[in-house]
């Protein structure tokens, strides 16, 4: 009894101290961020000093916590990759509903491999291949590949570099942010690697593009995340390269967010 009490009053005070330093650091704004904190660190041991640090620091929650859901998984997250994000889950319900018999499927800069993976659950008969240019980035997947019964093989690839092979379908989320903008501050402790490009953020988005029909297979499609406003030279530049069947797919907002060409 007294051994459950004074754990009890360790975490009270734990909570009380993370509730003082959280509103000093985001001016009661961020609520809603206060309470997927406190209810993540309730069930693990944490490093409290560390943890107060991180909150100053306006270290996002996902990578205070290490997980995050996305889709119908909990993902191991640390600064060697992106968090996911809500409008991303667009793309796989939409991959999933499209392309429910594909036989193969590449997700290039796969980061966490949150889509890949979320994918492999799915779509069970389907071998998916995940890479990424950072072996940081592959330590995280397959941390996460655990998850699934139908395994991703992920291996390190700078886009189509070490790629041999065709694909039905290829997906990828770039960089895409262009060098000179203000990065919000939300963006601040994610891997700017994986954020910006050059030539005003169309560089690997522009590349993809132009590389993917060497790797896909007869009538194989590409589907692109992109960001806000870019849709129309990225069009062009599938039509450049003799993409079919153009389509644009609008995010949880309504925005346009995803490009698909077939081959």
């Amino acid at each position: 009894m007294q051994r459950s009490y004074l754990k009890y009053k360790k975490v009270k005070n734990q909570i009380k101290s993370i509730k003082e330093t959280w509103r000093n650091t985001y001016k009661n704004t961020y609520e809603e961020g206060l309470h997927f904190l406190i209810e993540g660190l309730q069930v693990q041991e944490i490093d409290l000093d560390n943890i107060l640090l991180q909150i100053k620091n306006k270290v996002p929650i996902q990578y205070i916590l290490q997980k995050w859901f996305f889709y119908d998984g909990e993902y191991f997250l640390n600064k060697h990759v992106l968090i996911p994000r809500p409008e991303t889950e667009v793309l796989v319900d939409f991959i999933i509903k499209k392309f429910s018999e594909t036989n193969k499927i590449l997700d290039l800069g796969t980061g966490s491999g949150c889509i890949a993976i979320e994918l492999s659950k799915k779509l069970i008969k389907t071998k998916l291949t995940g890479t990424d240019i950072s072996n940081k980035a592959l330590e995280v997947a397959n941390k996460n590949n655990s998850q699934s019964n139908n395994p991703v093989n992920f291996f390190l690839s700078d886009w189509f570099s070490n790629i041999n092979e065709v694909f039905d379908l290829i997906i990828a989320n770039p960089p895409y942010l262009a060098e000179y903008e203000n990065l919000d501050k939300s963006l601040l402790h994610e891997p700017k690697t994986a954020l910006v490009s050059k030539n005003d953020g169309f560089f690997d988005l522009e590349y993809i593009i132009s590389e993917a029909p060497r790797y896909l297979s007869p009538n194989g499609a590409l589907i692109l995340e992109h960001g806000i406003g870019q849709e129309k030279r990225l069009k062009e530049k599938m039509l450049i390269n003799s993409y079919k069947k153009i389509e644009l797919i609008k995010d949880l907002k309504g925005i346009n967010r995803f490009i698909l060409g077939f081959k």
